[in-house]
């Protein structure tokens, strides 16, 4: 596996934190309005609703991750820095 795509899969993670942090408080939210509805086909739409609508965010937003990540190594590489020298160099690993 390429380093660069290692770096790029990182950095698209890091990115996709912020997304999957507010699906969890969109989440949190639906919930609390869910237990005031009573009938069970609105429930079982709401709950396929939602399903979707994680599917689509948490896939998003780490492809918006790793394309932002990926932009960033190559400015930084054409620049002459290598982000994963740096990087295992501050580990210790180097």
């Amino acid at each position: 596996m390429n380093k660069w795509t290692v770096v790029g899969s990182v950095v698209g993670f890091l990115f996709g934190f912020n997304g999957i942090s507010m699906i969890f408080n969109m989440l949190g939210k639906v919930v609390s309005e869910v237990a005031q509805i009573t009938q069970l086909s609105a429930l079982i739409l709401l709950i396929l609703a939602i399903i979707l609508i994680v599917k689509v965010r948490i896939l998003t937003e780490l492809l918006v991750g790793a394309i932002i990540g990926a932009i960033v190594n190559t400015i930084l590489r054409v620049n002459g820095i290598d982000l994963i020298d740096v990087i295992l160099r501050g580990v210790g690993w180097l």
